[in-house]
């Protein structure tokens, strides 16, 4: 599979299966009808264990764990061969990545379970997830303006940086925001259900920004080529 293709999969597939699940559970009843990034009328996990969502919902994120494992396997050797040699900064982004990955997957395992023990399971695995990812994201993205700093011959458009930039940024702020509203006893159920729907939406479009990224590099993963 061609590295643009992949980032095209990790930035569809979560979005339909969030999106996928919550019109599916409203459809049959279980959650309400609203915008839920706007009114935060559900959560994802509500959405995406309710009725026949689940199954849906379940099959889509396994099967965008298993891209996501090709994306920061993909995303090392990309990085190792800008360099030219395998970085210590790279093989820290691929396990956090991983790490994010197998987060995502407890809290998949662990939903639509009862109790409290699975509950602390979601509650970790999504932790985990929504903060080893983005902070993987945060490192490639320095690694690609240093790359694109020190070697002008690397062809990457800073309006696709500036781009993952600015969705780190608003991810940083609705993170900060976030923690205000509880310290202040302002957070209501519609507020944090907000930041999940708007903090996920912020993580796949950084993603979207590597089909940008590696869409002039379609043969950079094939075997025994070092070309950049």
């Amino acid at each position: 599979m061609q590295p643009r293709t992949l980032a095209i999969i990790i930035t569809l597939l979560p979005l339909l299966a969030s999106n996928g699940a919550y019109l599916l559970s409203a459809y049959e009843g279980f959650v309400p009808w609203c915008n839920p990034y706007i009114d935060g009328c559900t959560t994802i996990s509500q959405a995406g264990r309710s009725g026949n969502a689940i199954f849906f919902f379940r099959v889509s994120m396994i099967i965008y764990c298993v891209f996501l494992i090709w994306f920061w396997l993909y995303a090392k050797h990309w990085l190792d061969i800008l360099h030219g040699q395998t970085t210590k900064t790279a093989h820290i982004i691929l396990w956090l990545g991983l790490a994010g990955m197998l987060a995502l997957i407890i809290y998949i395992d662990f939903l639509g379970t009862t109790g409290e023990v699975n509950r602390f399971m979601r509650q970790v695995g999504v932790l985990f997830y929504f903060t080893l990812t983005p902070l993987a994201q945060l490192l490639m993205l320095n690694q690609h303006l240093k790359i694109v700093s020190n070697k002008p011959a690397v062809k990457i458009k800073n309006g696709v940086l500036q781009y993952q930039l600015i969705a780190l940024v608003l991810m940083l702020t609705i993170g900060i925001i976030s923690i205000v509203l509880n310290l202040t006893q302002n957070k209501t159920t519609a507020t944090e259900n907000i930041v999940e729907w708007n903090f996920s939406l912020l993580m796949v479009m950084y993603f979207s920004g590597m089909i940008f990224i590696w869409k002039d590099y379609r043969q950079i993963f094939s075997v025994g080529s070092n070309k950049t």
